[in-house]
C-alpha cells in the first residue's frame, strides 16, 4: 500500500503518477485495511482535480467516489476504531451516510449534472459518447454504483438496469457495447449484479454462462476462447455469483489458490501470467476475491 501512495495525493498508476481511477482502489483499501492517510493533503489533491474542466466520464465518477471515501476514512480515523468495527456500526450508518451524501451532492452538483450528458437514448449511459444511441455496460455499472452511493431512487437504478437488456446475448452473456459480438466475463458479472431480485429468474442463463468461464485452476477466463484466466474476471465473476445466492464453498479452495498465485514478493498482486505488473487495482481485486470466498 505505502509504495503505491503518491506524495502529491492519491494513489499511483503504473507510470508512477497520481490518478483518480487508481485512487478509488487505493482509498478503498486504505479504509478497510486501517491505512492512515493525511486527510488535509488528500482533500487538497481532490480539490485541485475538481477545478479541471477536462475530466472524462470515468474520472469524473472517480472524483466523486474518492471524495466519498475520504469522508469515510476521516470519520474512521477520528473514531480511533478499527475498520472492521467502524464499518459495522449499524446504528449510526444511515445518519453518517446521509450527511456525507448531502455534502457530496452539494459539492459536486455541477459535475453530476455534466455526467447526465452521457445519458444514452436507451436510458443508460455511454462512457465514450455524449447523447449516444446505446449505452455501455461499463458506463452503466459506474453510474449505477455511484447512484447507489448517493442514495438515488430505485426507479433510476432500474432504468439503468433495463438498458442493459439490449446488450445481453441469447446465451445469457453480456457484451460491453452493442457492436461487440462475444460476451465478456466482467461485463456479464456487472450485468448480473445490476439485475434486481425480481429479474434473477430471467438471469439463469447468465449465471450458467459465468460458471462455464471457470477453469480447472480455479480462475475465470475473460471470454470463450481465451486460453488463460485472469484476476479481474475471477473476482468479478465470484462477486456476481455470491450476490445472486450461489454457494461459494465449492469455489473456495481452487479459487483462493488461483488468486494467491498472483501474489508478488512486493506485497501486491498482478492481473495474469500475461501481465505480471503489480498495481493497486489488481491488489484490490485480489483481496476482494479472497473476501468473497472467506
Amino acid at each position: 500500500m505505502g509504495s503505491q501512495k503518491s506524495e502529491d495525493g492519491g494513489f499511483m498508476d503504473r507510470a508512477g503518477n497520481s490518478d483518480l481511477y487508481y485512487s478509488v482502489f487505493g482509498y478503498t483499501l486504505a479504509l478497510v485495511l486501517d491505512f492512515k492517510l493525511n486527510i488535509v493533503e488528500e482533500r487538497k489533491y481532490l480539490k485541485r482535480l475538481k477545478q479541471y474542466e477536462n475530466l472524462d466520464f470515468v474520472h469524473s465518477i472517480c472524483l466523486v467516489r474518492c471524495s466519498f471515501l475520504i469522508h469515510l476514512i476521516e470519520l474512521r480515523q477520528r473514531s480511533a476504531l478499527s475498520a472492521s468495527k467502524f464499518l459495522t456500526i449499524s446504528f449510526a450508518k444511515d445518519l453518517i451516510l446521509g450527511k456525507i451524501v448531502k455534502t457530496l451532492k452539494g459539492n459536486y452538483s455541477e459535475l453530476l449534472w455534466d455526467l447526465e450528458e452521457y445519458l444514452a437514448n436507451d436510458g443508460g449511459y455511454n462512457h465514450d459518447k455524449k447523447g449516444a444511441a446505446r449505452s455501455t455496460i461499463y458506463a452503466n455499472y459506474l453510474m449505477w454504483t455511484l447512484y447507489q452511493d448517493l442514495q438515488t431512487d430505485q426507479d433510476v437504478l432500474d432504468e439503468i438496469t433495463n438498458a442493459n437488456i439490449t446488450l445481453r446475448a441469447a446465451n445469457g452473456s453480456f457484451a460491453n457495447e452493442e457492436n461487440s459480438i462475444d460476451g465478456v466475463t466482467s461485463s456479464t458479472a456487472a450485468g448480473l449484479i445490476m439485475s434486481s431480485t425480481s429479474e434473477l429468474k430471467e438471469m439463469v442463463k447468465t449465471k450458467e454462462w459465468l460458471k462455464q468461464m471457470l477453469t480447472k485452476r480455479g480462475g475465470f477466463k475473460a471470454a470463450e476462447g481465451v486460453p488463460i484466466a485472469d484476476l479481474l474476471s475471477t473476482t468479478t465473476a465470484l462477486l456476481a455469483l455470491q450476490i445472486t445466492g450461489i454457494n461459494m464453498e465449492k469455489y473456495a479452495e481452487n479459487s483462493i489458490s488461483f488468486i494467491n498465485l498472483h501474489w508478488d514478493e512486493s506485497g501486491g498482486f498482478f492481473g495474469s501470467i500475461a501481465d505480471m505488473t503489480c498495481d493497486v487495482e489488481y491488489t484490490y481485486y485480489a483481496l476482494l476475491g479472497l473476501g468473497v470466498l472467506s
